[in-house]
């Protein structure tokens, strides 16, 4: 993990203990010496392709080495079906242990589900769909619940060295719960007129959470995703004016046959075309996100 996410993850660590009320020395270590490093793929525009951004970029950390684990927050559930893994059954659910009084280790355990060697996930359920409802139903402290029911309890099993949020395409409490739980935050946009304004409200509501919380949020970057310069001068002036954000673009990923292939083969591109294109971008961001040396230490 590069020094200056790790001092990011760190920060955002504390600041959210004190947050909560938990003691802000009490940090866990993953297996490499280092926090989990948790990350949120979050854009509230629907069709950007967040889903296989997560699954490919999932697929390149655990190349490197990395452990990883995916977890399914959007209730439309592409993740869980692009993996080919069954939806969580009642009554053990991410959105039943989200909304539980109390925190329930075995039940969190049990929810981990092997997807390929060194990633796995949690998948939704239905149930998901009327989670946040039931969340602003609760009244206090909301935000916090996909932290201290779920990603603490992960972060003290000391398997995993990164965890993955696919979030749902909304600013809702979900989208909450994802920022207060990651703290670090990459958006998947593609390279048309509607990506500026999206990405102008999701820049808001960060703002808001660092102001009202008090928590360190970091946006990494942008992720223009299905790329296909081939569409003419609407797709190449927006990304110029995506270039022009306050947010930097960390990857440019091509609209190619491969990640639709592997999508319907529910593999990471690495593992299906390992040699394209495609392949070769996600392993680059990978490297860019959390590597010093290109691969995890044994």
């Amino acid at each position: 993990m590069s020094q200056l996410i790790r001092a990011s993850v760190i920060s955002h660590t504390r600041v959210l203990r004190a947050y909560m009320g938990v003691g802000a020395d009490s940090e866990s270590h993953g297996p490499y010496g280092a926090l989990m490093y948790t990350l949120a793929v979050l854009n509230q525009k629907g069709g950007v392709g967040k889903t296989a951004v997560t699954i490919n970029l999932a697929g390149a950390l655990a190349e490197l080495g990395y452990r990883v684990l995916l977890v399914d927050l959007d209730p439309q559930g592409h993740l869980t079906e692009a993996c080919d893994v069954p939806e969580a059954t009642e009554p053990n659910t991410l959105a039943s242990l989200m909304l539980d009084s109390d925190v329930y280790p075995d039940r969190v355990y049990d929810l981990v589900k092997r997807w390929r060697e060194k990633v796995d996930i949690i998948p939704t359920n239905l149930d998901s769909f009327v989670l946040e409802r039931q969340l602003y139903a609760l009244g206090r402290a909301i935000e916090v619940r996909l932290r201290s029911r779920i990603v603490e309890v992960i972060e003290a099993m000391d398997v995993y060295d990164v965890c993955l949020i696919d979030c749902p395409p909304s600013l809702g409490a979900l989208t909450d719960n994802a920022l207060v739980a990651a703290g670090q935050v990459l958006v998947p946009v593609q390279s048309e007129d509607s990506a500026l304004r999206a990405l102008r409200l999701l820049l808001t509501q960060v703002d808001t959470a660092r102001r009202e919380m008090g928590i360190p949020i970091d946006l990494l970057g942008l992720v223009v995703n299905l790329f296909d310069k081939r569409k003419g001068r609407i797709v190449t002036s927006t990304l110029e004016a995506l270039e022009t954000m306050p947010v930097p673009i960390l990857a440019l990923i091509e609209d190619r046959a491969a990640i639709r292939e592997a999508w319907r083969a529910s593999l990471p591109v690495i593992e299906y075309a390992p040699d394209s294109t495609s392949a070769q971008a996600f392993r680059a961001l990978a490297k860019q996100l959390l590597a010093d040396d290109g691969e995890a230490s044994a």
